[in-house]
Formats: C-alpha cells, sequence, structure tokens
C-alpha cells in the first residue's frame, strides 16, 4: 500500500520527467527542417531556370547562325551582284536576316585596284528577345 508521501514522490518524479524530455523540441525540430528543405528546394528550382534561360538562348543563338549561313550561301549563289541584296523575316522564330553588299578597296602587287572584290554581309535580328539580339557574318566575294 502506497503511502500519501509515496504518491506524491512517484507523481513529482513523472512530472519532472514529462518536463526535461526532448519531446517538447520536436516542433522546434520540424519547424527547422522544413524551414531548410524550403531553402534548399528554391535554391534548386532558381538552378533550374537559369539553365533552362540559358539553354533557350543558346538554341536561338544556333538558329540565328543557321539562318545567316544560309542567307549568306543564297546570296553568294546569285550571279549578279543586284541580286544578291536580300532580306527574309522569320515569323517562327521572330527573327529577320538581310544581306548587304560593300565594295572592297583593294590594290594589288603592281598597285591596281582590284575591280569586283566585295564584302557580302549578313544580318540577324532577334525580334523576340527583350534585348535585341544582333549577330553578323561575312565573306568575301569576287564578281568581275
Amino acid at each position: 500500500m502506497m503511502t500519501k508521501r509515496g504518491f506524491l514522490s512517484v507523481t513529482l518524479h513523472y512530472w519532472r520527467a514529462a518536463q526535461t524530455s526532448p519531446t517538447g523540441y520536436v516542433l522546434l525540430e520540424i519547424i527547422i527542417a522544413l524551414t531548410v528543405f524550403a531553402i534548399v528546394v528554391t535554391g534548386l528550382a532558381t538552378a533550374l531556370h537559369s539553365s533552362l534561360d540559358a539553354a533557350n538562348q543558346l538554341r536561338r543563338q544556333a538558329a540565328m547562325r543557321r539562318g545567316l549561313e544560309s542567307i549568306l550561301v543564297e546570296a553568294k549563289q546569285k550571279p549578279k551582284r543586284e541580286e544578291m541584296l536580300m532580306s527574309y523575316k522569320d515569323e517562327g522564330l521572330g527573327m529577320e536576316y538581310r544581306s548587304e553588299l560593300e565594295e572592297l578597296k583593294w590594290v594589288n602587287r603592281r598597285r591596281k585596284p582590284v575591280k569586283g572584290l566585295y564584302i557580302l554581309r549578313a544580318i540577324a535580328i532577334d525580334l523576340r528577345a527583350a534585348k535585341p539580339m544582333h549577330d553578323t557574318a561575312q565573306v568575301y566575294v569576287y564578281r568581275p
């Protein structure tokens, strides 16, 4: 049989054990863990978004280069100089291409000017980009 004093000491023992147990910190640990998890997920989402933006920009630059090469090859195959001036707008990609022809003043070893030497320049403009991108390519063309 337990006396009143013995009952009180057993009750105090359980009460102190409940106060010092780590179960009170579980909520705090869960909140800290969720905060760390949220920060990590936000960082990963930002990194993924940045890599997708970079890949998209590289894809557009590659498309721009292909268009420049295409307009240069097409203009270079034209038999007359006047036909080399071209303009093309790609609605699907939102890019505009044009070619320019500039006469090159060149002097040979005999100090005589070389006639019929031109710089064929292709210019591409990305119309959809937030900051418009420009790119150029050029080749030398000899048409006497």
